[in-house]
């Protein structure tokens, strides 16, 4: 009865958890925690005055703004359907460059046609027309621009260097149904071409350029000075048209052989084209 008074007590004492009777059972002790005696409130902590307050100071001193989403997505060079002209639309600066081209390319490949224009032969998809300096001012017009969107299409960048030998430039312009202006081929007269060899050594591109052999120059007739095609549409036998109708109508009144034409600094495509056409890798150049 007493150590049941004395129990009953401790259950009501502040202090009964920190001094619980060493005589107590573990029955006992069970109870008292299942039946809440001698739990007590958790004090509250109060935050010293001055101290920082949690996940806070750093928002407010740095404030970051994201300029573009990254969710690990790859951005692809887009390709102009109208002009033709790869650029990453991301980059600024590119955008500027194709907006620049895009109108200049516009420009240059319209063509309403002319009343005097000289067309040299017809095809089922356009026409080929044949422009030089001695035409009318629009003629010569157009085809100043139409070379100097091709310039800039094949990299060239001494766009004022003289025609070889000091002969003017004629135009074969290959104008489509669509009256576009898709293809062209900038010739001039020259009296030598050199056989090509590939230099045994790459360039910063992995490709062997294109060297002058060391025989001696071989009689030519026809430079090609420039020859493009419209990127969208290659692959259509359009560039073997132009060189046919330049061999047929360079000279009044003969077709030249494919072994007296050679070609200006060609790119790699312009090679493997020259090698097609002409059946032979040792194809003329000159310059």
């Amino acid at each position: 009865k007493q150590w049941y008074q004395r129990r009953v007590r401790a259950e009501y004492s502040d202090s009964f958890v920190k001094s619980r009777p060493a005589e107590e059972t573990k029955a006992d002790w069970e109870y008292s925690v299942w039946s809440g005696a001698g739990a007590q409130p958790a004090p509250p902590v109060k935050r010293k005055r001055g101290a920082p307050k949690k996940d806070r100071g750093d928002a407010k001193q740095t404030k970051l703004e994201q300029m573009t989403l990254d969710v690990g997505q790859k951005v692809e060079p887009t390709q102009c359907a109208q002009c033709g002209m790869v650029y990453n639309h991301t980059v600024a600066e590119d955008e500027q460059n194709h907006n620049k081209y895009h109108k200049r390319f516009l420009k240059a490949s319209s063509f309403s046609g002319w009343k005097t224009e000289r067309v040299v032969e017809e095809y089922h998809d356009g026409r080929i027309i044949l422009v030089n300096q001695h035409d009318p001012k629009s003629h010569v017009k157009k085809m100043e621009e139409v070379r100097e969107v091709v310039d800039i299409d094949l990299g060239i960048t001494d766009r004022n260097q003289p025609p070889a030998g000091g002969h003017e430039l004629q135009a074969f312009l290959y104008i489509s149904n669509a009256n576009k202006v898709i293809a062209a081929a900038f010739v001039e007269h020259i009296e030598k071409g050199y056989p090509c060899v590939s230099a045994h050594e790459p360039d910063d591109t992995g490709k062997a350029p294109l060297l002058k052999s060391d025989d001696a120059p071989m009689k030519a007739v026809c430079g090609i000075s420039r020859l493009w095609v419209f990127k969208q549409c290659r692959r259509k036998k359009i560039a073997s048209r132009l060189m046919d109708c330049v061999r047929a109508n360079f000279v009044f009144g003969c077709t030249i052989s494919k072994v007296k034409i050679a070609f200006s600094d060609p790119t790699e495509s312009g090679r493997l084209f020259a090698q097609t056409y002409c059946g032979t890798a040792n194809f003329l150049i000159y310059r």
